[in-house]
């Protein structure tokens, strides 16, 4: 039985296809978002210009001087140059010059992009006409505010510069926000690394209260103990135009909702919710997980997997054709191996149930092998042919299954 699963996000988008037995019993947890059809330039416009709580993007931009629009960074799939290039003709139509644009990249608390990185998610017209920055999380932010809890929110010093202020992003599911989109754009995207970090312990300490796993809170509303906060930074700014989209595992735009920061996202939450829901993988001896949108974060896929693996033990294999492999992460990551990020080893990976992680990849980094799970407990293997026979112990009637983008799709319940 053969599955095209999409991958080479970024760099050709060139789907790989897989062959399981014909004896094996397998389920395919596909998404409704790839059964709705991509929207063109006309629609997507159609939508920018018919914003939720706001003026549209042109009325806002009378009067302005200077704009500034973030977007999202290589590790979200998010067809950002698309819709980039609207919001440049809708600058352009209210009279700015390109000397009054710039583009931040949300690069939160990973790794500075390249050339490369910003061409892929704008277009190289835009790389070479446009300036086009990282943010620096460590320098160069100011304070706009205090929180409730007395949190001191700090954000890029260039981004409150500008006087009219636009975010592009996309709402999916998120293990510590339910979903992304909305004010994630600015904080963590643009923020200082102290709030930041505020974000993030919030997020830890709520799904450990409510004694929650990594995945179980993607897709989840009530999973709001980071949003909340997140909400009430984004507030604190004004003149921003916020733009989310909703797309499907071929990473092609399915919806927008543009406007409001807070309105627009939750205009486009009950789509997400209906679009990236899959049923639940239980009880399977071997869970196949793709990992495409965000595949330099292939750990959420992983994470999704465990979740449908038999408590007695069972397999899980990942499928990662991504050349960028796991993005820095200077929060979480590890930077030796005695040392890491401020809230490194805060998220600990109990998966007694796992019995390997084959990890099927042309491209292999023992680094990044710690943030996929145990390694003791991974085998890294380049053709389908090297997994089958990984695999070869699992006779007729296994059960399985295999998911279409671990990194996009959430479990509904049941």
């Amino acid at each position: 039985m053969d599955f095209v699963l999409q991958q080479n996000s970024w760099a050709g988008f060139e789907p790989v296809t897989i062959t399981l037995p014909d004896d094996w019993n397998i389920e395919y947890h596909g998404i409704e978002a790839d059964e709705w059809p991509a929207l063109d330039k006309k629609e997507i416009q159609n939508r920018i210009n018919a914003p939720y709580g706001s003026k549209t993007l042109r009325e806002m931009a009378q009067g302005k001087n200077q704009a500034v629009i973030v977007f999202d960074d290589i590790t979200r799939g998010t067809p950002v140059q698309i819709i980039a290039e609207i919001v440049l003709e809708e600058l352009h139509q209210a009279g700015f010059r390109k000397d009054q644009i710039r583009f931040i990249c949300a690069t939160g608390l990973h790794g500075a992009h390249t050339i490369a990185d910003f061409s892929n998610k704008l277009g190289s017209k835009i790389v070479g006409e446009y300036e086009v920055f990282n943010h620096n999380p460590y320098e160069n932010c100011v304070s706009i505010g205090t929180t409730a809890r007395g949190v001191d929110v700090k954000i890029n010093k260039e981004f409150m510069f500008c006087d009219l202020r636009i975010g592009i992003g996309a709402i999916t599911p998120h293990h510590f926000n339910g979903y992304s989109g909305g004010g994630k754009i600015l904080f963590p995207g643009i923020a200082h690394i102290d709030t930041i970090q505020q974000n993030h312990a919030t997020a830890v300490n709520f799904l450990i209260e409510k004694r929650l796993n990594l995945v179980a809170g993607m897709g989840k509303l009530e999973n709001d103990g980071m949003r909340k906060e997140v909400e009430e930074m984004a507030g604190m700014v004004d003149n921003f135009f916020k733009i989310d989209c909703l797309y499907n595992t071929r990473l092609q735009p399915v919806a927008i909702y543009a406007g409001n920061c807070k309105d627009a996202f939750y205009a486009g939450v009950p789509d997400a919710i209906r679009g990236y829901a899959t049923n639940p993988v239980i009880n399977k001896e071997v869970v196949v997980v793709n990992a495409n949108a965000k595949a330099n974060e292939a750990t959420i896929a992983t994470n999704l997997a465990v979740m449908g693996v038999r408590p007695e033990g069972g397999d899980i294999v990942l499928v990662n054709f991504s050349k960028m492999g796991q993005m820095t992460h200077y929060l979480f990551g590890a930077f030796g191996t005695t040392i890491g990020g401020r809230m490194w080893g805060k998220i600990g990976k109990p998966r007694p149930q796992v019995r390997r992680i084959i990890y099927f990849s042309p491209y292999h980094s023992y680094t990044d092998l710690l943030w996929i799970g145990e390694r003791e407990k991974i085998v890294c293997v380049s053709t389908w042919e090297g997994v089958m026979k990984e695999l070869g112990h699992h006779g007729k009637g296994t059960t399985c299954s295999v998911l279409a983008d671990g990194t996009l799709e959430y479990f509904r319940d049941l």
